[in-house]
């Protein structure tokens, strides 16, 4: 395995965390602020979806007054106006559900239902996207290293070919030009080993970015060499490329859900033009403290007519659980509304919904065509990833076998300096140019699953 982070002092090394590339997406998924915010958002239209379902239930409502009165009043239970303090409660439910509402509720329903799949699908493809941004970073950091690796070769080369030139020169071999040309040449190679350090920072603070890591701690990315990792193409068709995106791509089923939801609303929207019916029912009663009832009779005769009569004598307030029983009052009734005008709020509904539905479909012919574009060219760049393989393959080849053999034409004074150092700059520049091959060929591999809609974060990242 290679540590691909720079060397770091010991002291550091003890407390730098080391991150394989299946951590590394671990992490992405974990902490990325765009997946929560899509996450967030498929559990907030849960909850829309769940609101929307439960409008199909009648409502139950439960009310309660009580309150004490002062002085001169009416009182409703009694049907008298007294002037005193008295106590009143009131005690009422009532509960309504619609009947029919022009459909208006199976449609919203249908449009909250679709749309939390359309963000389901949604969130899926911001997963992949996460995915491959880790993917084309841990790489770059990879091939970053690996062009350090291939500095740091080089530098070490020309030291020791500085060595054996100050030799040259000590004993007379070889002009004193060849010793001050080779320190030119060392010292442009520390630079360019400098300049490839710089560059694999940037790479290692743009993956720490992504990964939302502390940027004050020191990590080290750990990868296979070059010569672990698997060069076996794959064999793609373009044509089954493209059915293969267009039958799994998530963003475009998201679309295509986006467009039956706003279907829905054009639905939704229409239904306020239709009658629309409720049953309701509820049940009330009252206590008051003014309420009385005769407790003592006395018999009286009429003298005109001889008729005997009771005539109430005495009289108490009536106990709160019996009034409550007698004053009980139970209603049940049907609500129908016919819209006849709105001043044209139904009509101005529909055409905004129907414009959201044609938009919709154009957005999903604009994403058809991109993922059209973006499959062609994927698949291209791979084929064209594949030859670079081989021909960087035979370029390093044959640049080792020219630099071993100006190396021996000139340590036997057969060749110049100057096509020495150009035999090694062949050189480096060819193992610069395998080492991006082999890597551009695994990211267009893993581009052509992202076009695809198939990358999947239990897969290695070298197959």
């Amino acid at each position: 395995m290679l540590l691909v982070m720079p060397e770091p002092a010991s002291a550091q090394a003890q407390h730098a965390r080391t991150i394989t590339f299946d951590e590394a997406v671990r992490i992405a998924l974990e902490r990325n602020v765009t997946l929560k915010r899509a996450r967030n958002t498929v559990s907030l239209q849960s909850t829309t979806v769940a609101k929307e379902r439960a409008d199909f239930l009648p409502n139950l409502n439960l009310s309660s007054n009580a309150n004490r009165n002062f002085g001169l009043s009416f009182d409703q239970t009694t049907g008298r106006v007294v002037s005193t303090t008295s106590d009143a409660f009131s005690l009422g439910a009532n509960s309504s559900i619609n009947l029919f509402n022009g459909f208006g509720d199976v449609a919203s329903y249908n449009q909250a239902r679709l749309t939390l799949e359309a963000n389901e699908h949604s969130y899926d493809r911001t997963r992949q996207t996460v995915l491959f941004n880790v993917i084309t970073n841990y790489l770059q950091v990879i091939l970053d290293h690996e062009q350090i690796r291939i500095r740091r070769e080089d530098l070490e080369a020309q030291r020791r070919q500085l060595e054996r030139i100050d030799e040259f020169v000590r004993v007379g071999s070889r002009p004193i030009s060849d010793l001050y040309q080779q320190q030119a040449t060392t010292a442009n190679s520390e630079l360019q080993l400098l300049e490839a350090e710089r560059l694999a920072q940037i790479s290692e603070t743009r993956l720490i970015q992504v990964l939302q890591l502390d940027p004050f701690q020191e990590y080290e990315f750990v990868a296979p060499t070059a010569q672990e990792i698997s060069l076996i193409p794959q064999t793609y068709d373009a044509e089954a490329l493209l059915r293969s995106a267009f039958d799994r791509r998530a963003d475009l089923k998201a679309q295509e859900l986006t467009i039956a939801a706003a279907s829905e609303g054009i639905r939704f929207a229409r239904s306020a033009s239709l009658p629309r019916l409720s049953l309701s029912g509820g049940l009330n009663t009252r206590y008051s403290s003014q309420l009385r009832r005769a407790s003592d009779f006395q018999e009286v005769t009429d003298p005109v007519t001889g008729e005997t009569q009771m005539i109430p004598t005495g009289f108490a307030t009536v106990p709160f659980g019996n009034q409550l029983s007698d004053n009980r009052s139970e209603f049940i009734g049907l609500n129908l509304q016919i819209p006849i005008f709105n001043r044209f709020q139904t009509k101005t509904n529909v055409e905004r919904a129907r414009v959201q539905y044609e938009n919709a479909r154009l957005d999903l012919e604009n994403l058809e065509q991109s993922v059209a574009s973006e499959v062609r060219q994927a698949y291209l760049d791979y084929q064209t990833a594949v030859k670079r393989l081989d021909v960087t393959e035979k370029q390093l080849q044959a640049a080792q076998q020219a630099l071993d053999v100006e190396q021996e034409r000139y340590n036997v004074g057969a060749s110049t300096l100057v096509e020495l150092t150009q035999a090694r700059s062949n050189f480096v520049q060819a193992s610069s140019n395998r080492i991006q091959a082999i890597y551009r060929f695994h990211f267009q591999g893993k581009l052509i699953e992202y076009y695809q809609g198939i990358l999947d974060a239990s897969r290695p990242l070298f197959r």
